[in-house]
């Protein structure tokens, strides 16, 4: 780094350290009896599994997780329980699906509802936050001792905010669990005229040393390979590189902490790339979140092929803790198979789309094995029209332009902008998702056995989109009722979306 860019990297982490943290009144509490383990949770908006050098990526995106990775276990068939950000992440904290903990879409678990925060703030652990506090709500269910409340993308924010609450929870004498949400590679991308002025034009610690071009890209299989596709996609690599690059600074303050060799470290994302058919959609690049776990005394890192979900998260650190796992959640704990112990895989993983940051329910259900993925979109009439933040900037404006001269496209677009009602893919032979299968008759065994296995998840965890999965199966037109608006606020219809929270899991 150039002397004035760290001479300017320096002063914004002088402002980021009188910043924060945010601390919030708390009555005094003992902090647990004999040395107990830290928790560091790693976090990344919208990274596609495809960047990942310990996922099979060649183009050295990620040297910082890919060393953390070689001394982790990695689950590289992990998926969220949402393809979206603020049910993801209440699932992976509370351990329960999203339906289960909240109303299901952008809003706050259901009060009393416990997460791996108050669980821990309540046994004597230090807890801390920064940034992406917004998407863990209410407060009582998220206690954090300090948390900062932000979304730059300055890869020395994490780094202070690190720093400062380990300090603060070594002035305390407790164990600390910290949680570091980094923003990148979230929209806006790196280089592009949207984040500007909020990355500072790319200079100082906003800036990667070696930017990709569109030249450089790999176009996954689901999108179209054109220029604005392929300059877009080059920007969102970028945007993954200074992800990285936090992610390392993190990890090196960690070291440099002395705490190293006492923490437990998962790092892991939300959900899948922000372009369409992924994020916010049932799709197989919506879903797919590998996950890393490192811990003290862990033995040989190891690369675990069975299928698992990102509510297992929460059981499983808190087993590496040895603090109690409540009864009744959705997640299993991964700790018996990290040490050799028999575990039963789960045959297929389920994930849910409801309400969006905008508001509109846009009811997804997804059953996915390692080959097969079984989709359900009770949105898609016809006339509902997907607006999400994948569905803005240069990916699908190209596609759109290429669609009205080439019919394949043009009918891309169609499928993802309306939706399909129901969609059956074999990613092992189609990993673009571009074959419907629905109606083969070679595949309706197995269609038929997923889809039972969807509605018997279903009716366990009483999904308030059963009566809808019904009414496809049999051939009726499914309802959702979408919220009431008034100007920009959306007012969601409680009694047509979803259970009471169970009482069960109150703290």
């Amino acid at each position: 780094m150039e002397k004035r860019e760290f001479l300017y990297g320096s002063a914004l982490a002088a402002a980021a350290a009188m910043a924060f943290p945010v601390a919030r009144a708390k009555a005094k509490r003992p902090a647990p009896a004999g040395k107990r383990h830290n928790l560091l949770i790693l976090t990344v908006d919208d990274m596609d599994v495809s960047l990942m050098g310990y996922m099979g990526s060649r183009h050295g995106l990620t040297p910082n997780l890919d060393k953390l990775a070689a001394r982790s276990h990695i689950f590289a068939h992990n998926r969220g329980a949402a393809p979206i950000c603020m049910p993801s992440r209440q699932a992976f904290m509370s351990g329960l699906v999203p339906h289960r903990n909240s109303l299901g879409g952008f809003t706050p678990m259901y009060e009393g509802t416990q997460s791996i925060c108050s669980i821990l703030h309540k046994e004597g652990w230090f807890c801390a936050a920064s940034h992406k506090t917004e998407h863990m709500q209410p407060e009582t269910s998220f206690p954090w001792d300090v948390h900062v409340d932000a979304n730059d993308r300055n890869v020395l924010d994490h780094e202070v905010a690190f720093n400062q609450a380990v300090a603060a929870a070594k002035a305390e004498g407790r164990p600390f669990f910290i949680n570091c949400n980094i923003n990148d590679p979230h929209r806006p991308f790196y280089g592009s005229a949207r984040a500007a002025v909020r990355d500072n034009n790319d200079q100082g610690p906003y800036r990667i040393p070696r930017p990709v071009g569109p030249a450089d890209i790999e176009v996954p299989p689901f999108l179209e390979d054109l220029p604005d596709v392929r300059l877009e996609l080059s920007q969102y690599w970028n945007s993954a590189q200074r992800a990285d690059i936090a992610i390392g600074r993190v990890l090196q303050a960690l070291e440099e902490s002395g705490e190293a060799d006492n923490t437990v470290i998962f790092f892991c994302n939300d959900h899948g790339m922000p372009f369409p058919y992924s994020k916010a959609t049932g799709y197989d690049h919506g879903t797919r979140v590998p996950a890393l776990v490192s811990y003290p005394g862990m033995g040989t890192p190891q690369r675990f092929e069975c299928l698992a979900c990102n509510v297992d998260i929460m059981p499983t650190a808190l087993d590496l803790l040895g603090v109690p796992v409540p009864e009744g959640i959705d997640g299993r704990s991964w700790l018996p198979r990290m040490r050799g112990q028999q575990a039963e895989e789960p045959e297929f993983i389920v994930t849910y789309v409801n309400g969006v940051d905008n508001g509109t329910i846009y009811a997804t259900r997804a059953i996915v094995d390692h080959r097969y993925l079984l989709i359900y979109q009770p949105w898609s009439d016809g006339e509902t029209e997907l607006r999400v933040d994948s569905t803005t900037g240069l990916t699908l404006a190209a596609m759109r332009r290429a669609g009205e001269t080439d019919s394949n496209i043009a009918e891309r677009v169609e499928n993802y902008v309306f939706g399909v009602p129901i969609s059956f893919f074999d990613l092992q032979e189609d990993p673009g998702q571009r074959h419907n299968l629905i109606d083969n008759p070679r595949h309706q065994q197995r269609i038929v056995h997923m889809r039972e296995a969807l509605l018997h998840e279903m009716e366990r965890t009483k999904d308030p989109q059963l009566a809808n999965i019904r009414a496809m199966i049999a051939g009726d037109k499914p309802t959702v009722v979408q919220p009431a608006r008034k100007g920009r606020q959306y007012h969601m219809p409680v009694q047509h979306y979803g259970p009471p929270r169970p009482a069960s899991l109150a703290s």
